[in-house]
């Protein structure tokens, strides 16, 4: 009879918190419960990105294929950012003439919100394993629930805001411990994690990662089970590798970055953790302690109720140690439940990882390298959320143990209030970190509108006599290519907004690139399309046809290159919020090379030949160095390269001006190698006179436009300074291989034979 008592009065208490999540949830949210296709959680950035890439590929996608980027390669669905499993889901139901593609939107905000209903009631379960009463249960889940860090990701990261997974894994393997014999909690593991992975990764990894935290802190334990071990060994790798078999399976790209950029930048730091970063807490906090700004990526905050436990607990900790030496195995106490002690510290180790321990100490940082596919993961923050739930927990525990001792000794609440206001206190910050979500999620209301073909300019189209199925794909303008951790075009909110609305009113996929680890061959392809006329494009010789490429053109600034591709293309006709044109794949394909290669047969034998094999159209100055000494060979033009593995500021050119005492315009550029393994970095000119610097220059190389083959073409135009006598010319990357390094008066083109006796100007091959 108790037996039942008590397990009516817990699953009372689990229908208790869902109720009361639910009634949270509805009067937060009710806007978008009414009208859930009518929202983005975020209307721009990363949140539009991931609402464009469900929807596309619901609607027009079916497999591990996504088409509706990176045109015409696309890419496999895991990478774009679209919630693999979720989407999948839907194409499946609208094949099966279910309309689900057109309520995308919505299906992916109320599985969303149906994440964080759930969120308190997997805590719930784990707090009353924890030995924690129905009533005292019941509250803490929906406190811990509410404040959970995931909760700022719906929008911008919609997939990575269930905040559910972390807590459903993390029961799994507390069921593990108390049932090690029963295969059931091992296999739920493997599956759930599997399908979290097809959600977003990152939860494949953070449960696997967490389980072996688990694993590394049991096998210090004199009472171990090596078979218990072994099968929690197995249900943490399983996943993994049933995970990168489907991805060797199905994804044919063999050139993703193997160095993506942020492993020492995306990683939680002490503030992010356990400082507020939401007002109004923040302001106040930073008035008190003039900590920093926290970056989004770091934040994992357990709250100021967490961290004062944590902190109390750390000193007793320190004291049971100085009081107890001969004693150790003491250090948490008799009476913490073992599987939250083990918990406790596999999240602990976790943390250090997400903390980038001990890559961020000097000496550590070329261990990174090192690191294999682990590199990936290169968002280290995330992996603090395990330590978020287990020390929320903890404190929960904590402060239960501390109420029922005043119960047992009979002390009224009122005369120990401070633990009832410090819940009091621990609700409102998880009220401020949900209301606050929630009110910027009620700016985003017209998605139905945006997804409505009616609203689109397409019925408009047919006034210039042009449909859909005219084009072959959508380019907008300012042009955005995002994720090869190499080339980082940002476009404009603008031109994605109305690129994407084309995209999916139209069917047309989009020619430009928003996926992480996107191919770097396949990003170099793309991007050549916006230089110069000097440049062939074979990459318009892999499209399936010859049909023109419809421009959406916003009112934002254009850069040069993009003014070019406007000025080549048909206007058709201008709508609210964009221009349509119409680029002919001729007009895009045509280059100025045959044009140059005779201008450079006529004027070449009337230029006078100058060291190194130059021809200059002046008689000013100049500097190339082609690096045909190095001794590394893998030479752009011919044998010879200078390549420099480590990061540092490589000099290329110190020394006078070419022509001393001139104050026209120069320009310097140097060809760098685009499919190294990191990143492009930065080519900078320095100003010297009198041996003090008087100016400096620097041009980003994630924002390089003129690519030829595999080689990025990076430069600076600069004004020499009055009485500069000494220039430096460098560049700051790491795995640097350069070649052909120029400096010339912006008035002279300078002329060479390359090694097959084929004319080059100005650094650009000309030879057929």
């Amino acid at each position: 009879m108790i037996s039942f008592r008590r397990n009516t009065q817990h699953w009372l208490g689990m229908a208790g918190v869902g109720l009361a999540a639910a009634g949270l949830i509805a009067a937060l949210f009710s806007f978008v419960l009414a009208n859930p296709d009518d929202y983005f959680f975020s209307a721009g950035g990363d949140g539009l990105q991931s609402y464009f890439v469900t929807t596309y590929y619901a609607l027009y996608d079916s497999g591990a294929h996504f088409s509706g980027m990176n045109y015409p390669f696309g890419d496999n669905f895991t990478y774009p950012n679209l919630q693999p499993l979720i989407a999948w889901l839907i194409s499946v139901l609208q094949r099966l003439g279910i309309p689900a593609a057109e309520h995308t939107v919505g299906i992916t905000n109320l599985v969303a919100l149906l994440s964080v209903l759930v969120t308190p009631m997997v805590l719930y379960a784990i707090l009353r394993r924890t030995r924690m009463s129905v009533l005292y249960a019941a509250a803490l889940a929906l406190i811990i629930g509410f404040l959970s860090p995931q909760i700022q990701r719906l929008g911008d990261h919609m997939s990575l805001s269930y905040a559910c997974f972390v807590p459903i894994l993390w029961y799994f393997i507390i069921r593990m411990q108390e049932e090690p014999l029963r295969l059931r909690w091992y296999g739920l593991f493997v599956v759930s994690s599997l399908l979290m992975g097809f959600v977003q990764p990152y939860f494949l990894a953070c449960g696997s990662f967490y389980l072996l935290g688990h694993v590394l802190v049991l096998a210090l334990r004199r009472n171990r089970s090596v078979a218990q071990l072994g099968r929690m060994v197995v249900a943490a790798l399983l996943p993994l590798l049933l995970f990168r078999a489907f991805l060797w399976a199905t994804d044919p790209i063999t050139d993703r970055p193997p160095n993506p950029y942020g492993f020492l930048t995306y990683m939680a730091t002490p503030r992010g953790v356990f400082t507020p970063y939401l007002e109004p807490l923040r302001s106040l906090w930073v008035t008190l302690f003039k900590t920093e700004e926290i970056s989004f990526e770091s934040m994992s905050y357990v709250g100021l109720v967490g961290t004062g436990v944590l902190i109390i607990s750390a000193l007793l900790l320190l004291g049971r140690l100085w009081l107890r030496r001969h004693k150790p195995r003491r250090m948490l106490g008799r009476s913490l439940p073992q599987h939250l002690q083990t918990s406790l510290w596999a999240s602990a180790l976790l943390l250090v990882f997400a903390f980038a321990v001990p890559f961020i100490f000097p000496g550590f940082e070329g261990w990174v390298q090192y690191l294999g596919p682990l590199k990936q993961f290169r968002a280290l923050g995330r992996f603090a959320w395990p330590f978020y739930y287990a020390l929320s927990v903890y404190s929960a525990y904590y402060l239960y143990r501390l109420l029922r001792y005043q119960r047992q000794h009979g002390v009224p609440l009122l005369a120990l209030p401070w633990l009832p206001l410090l819940l009091a206190f621990w609700a409102a910050e998880a009220w401020i970190n949900i209301s606050t979500k929630a009110n910027a999620v009620e700016q985003g209301i017209g998605a139905k509108a945006y997804l409505d073909p009616a609203t689109s300019p397409v019925q408009q189209m047919s006034w210039a006599g042009r449909q859909p199925s005219d084009f072959q794909a959508i380019m907008p303008l300012p042009y955005f290519n995002k994720g090869s951790d190499r080339i980082d075009l940002d476009g404009s909110g603008a031109s994605a907004y109305q690129g994407y609305k084309m995209s999916l009113a139209m069917g047309l996929p989009v020619l430009s690139t928003y996926i992480p680890r996107s191919s770097i061959e396949q990003m170099l392809r793309h991007v050549q399309l916006l230089s110069s006329p000097l440049v062939d494009k074979p990459l318009l010789r892999q499209f399936p046809s010859d049909k023109p490429i419809l421009l959406v053109v916003t009112p934002d600034n254009l850069s040069p290159e993009e003014q070019r591709l406007v000025s080549i293309a048909k206007p058709l006709l201008k709508t609210e919020g964009a221009t349509l044109y119409e680029l002919p794949i001729a007009a895009l394909a045509a280059t100025s090379l045959a044009t140059e290669r005779a201008k450079a047969a006529a004027l070449l034998p009337t230029l006078p030949q100058r060291a190194g094999g130059l021809y200059a159209t002046t008689d000013r100055g100049i500097v190339h160095d082609s690096f045909d000494k190095s001794p590394d060979r893998r030479g752009r033009l011919a044998p010879g390269a200078l390549y420099e593995p480590i990061e540092k500021q490589t000099m290329l050119y110190e020394g006078p001006l070419p022509t001393p005492a001139d104050t026209g315009r120069y320009e310097a550029s140097v060809w760098i190698n685009g499919k190294m393994d990191y990143g492009y970095g930065f080519l900078q000119i320095k100003q010297f006179s009198g041996g003090a610097q008087v100016s400096e220059q620097i041009a980003d190389g994630r924002l390089a436009k003129e690519i030829a083959g595999d080689w990025v073409r990076m430069h600076i135009i600069f004004t020499p300074q009055k009485n500069v006598d000494r220039i430096q010319v460098l560049y700051g990357s790491r795995d640097l291989l350069a070649d052909d390094l120029l400096i010339r008066p912006l008035n002279t083109n300078v002329y060479w034979l390359d090694d097959q006796k084929k004319p080059v100007l100005n650094g650009y091959q000309l030879g057929q």
